[in-house]
């Protein structure tokens, strides 16, 4: 989900410092951070190490107490989203306290970590099959908060029930989100785990939205984002519905793109448009071709159809 940072690739003499210190920080977070499967046994072994620090408290054993609180702290340092989460809580703090040097060095660790969390790098257009209405595009933004802990994937295209323009489903992706806890990453079979690279695929909870035909009685049911290595799935549990999401091709996005836009002007069947939403569509795009061209003619003063002058038909070559 993340990938590594070919740097033998960049051409460093175009960056600014600032970014090429941003490359760097983020390049050595990706090393200091642990991912995938080895962060799923990391976190059983602060499991581990929370319940014999537990016991060694209670049975009044210092010396074990100091070596399994430093065993713990060096652990957490290696999980992304325990940063994260810290410096969320610290961020919070030193904005109640009106330490505003702070906010930003802590925003700024929040930050760094966050690029290290693929549930955060799903920015963008996805695809995926939505049973019988076939496959359709989501575009998938971050809101809430100051950082936006919250995915929310909006229809480019659409279909009878929930059309484009829509949220289709949001995620709460903050670590201490509701229902988070209880959410355990999904163990895969070793055969599942060899074809997708991965044993464990960690969840996150959301909501779908679900509508009758015409954007009816439309509502919200509890669901859950999988990530599923370069993919990732949501699913409407109450109806026990789930999708697939990969990256789509150039050639693909424009497509389907095109074909969205044939719907709107009233085609039949999107593979299929009538002669009357291709005129449509023509029409459309010579109106938004001539808009282009008086916008553009009236910023460098030339004659134009905004302009009222008298003798514009008349010019020079105008009819030849």
């Amino acid at each position: 989900m993340i990938l590594p940072l070919e740097e033998d690739e960049l051409d460093s003499s175009s960056f600014s410092t600032e970014r090429l210190d941003r490359i760097k920080r983020e390049a050595d977070a990706r090393t200091r951070f642990l991912h995938g499967d080895e962060l799923i046994e990391l976190r059983k072994y602060m499991k581990n190490l929370e319940t014999d620090l537990e016991r060694a408290r209670e049975e009044g054993d210092y010396t074990s107490v100091h070596d399994l609180t430093k065993a713990l702290h060096e652990s957490q340092q290696m999980d992304a989203e325990h940063v994260y989460l810290l410096a969320l809580e610290n961020m919070e703090s030193a904005k109640q306290n009106g330490f505003d040097d702070e906010v930003e060095d802590y925003r700024q660790e929040a930050l760094l970590a966050r690029t290290c969390l693929p549930q955060f790098q799903l920015s963008g257009l996805w695809v995926g099959k939505y049973g019988d209405h076939g496959y359709e595009m989501v575009n998938v933004t971050y809101a809430g908060g100051e950082l936006g802990n919250v995915l929310v994937a909006t229809k480019v295209t659409g279909d009878k029930n929930v059309p484009k323009g829509e949220i289709t489903f949001t995620a709460d992706l903050h670590p201490e989100a509701k229902g988070r806890k209880e959410l355990n990453p999904i163990e895969l079979s070793d055969a599942a785990a060899k074809q997708w690279g991965h044993k464990h695929l960690p969840r996150f909870p959301g909501q779908g939205q679900v509508a009758a035909e015409g954007f009816l009685n439309n509502q919200w049911m509890d669901g859950q984002l999988i990530l599923v290595g370069e993919y990732f799935s949501f699913a409407w549990l109450p109806i026990g519905h789930q999708i697939f999401f990969g990256r789509p091709s150039a050639e693909l996005t424009l497509k389907m793109l095109k074909q969205s836009k044939m719907a709107d002007y009233g085609a039949i069947h999107v593979d299929a448009p009538n002669a009357l939403a291709k005129q449509r569509a023509f029409a459309q795009r010579c109106f938004e071709e001539t808009e282009l061209m008086l916008f553009d003619d009236e910023a460098e003063g030339e004659l134009c159809f905004l302009v009222d002058h008298e003798d514009y038909f008349c010019q020079e070559g105008c009819f030849e």
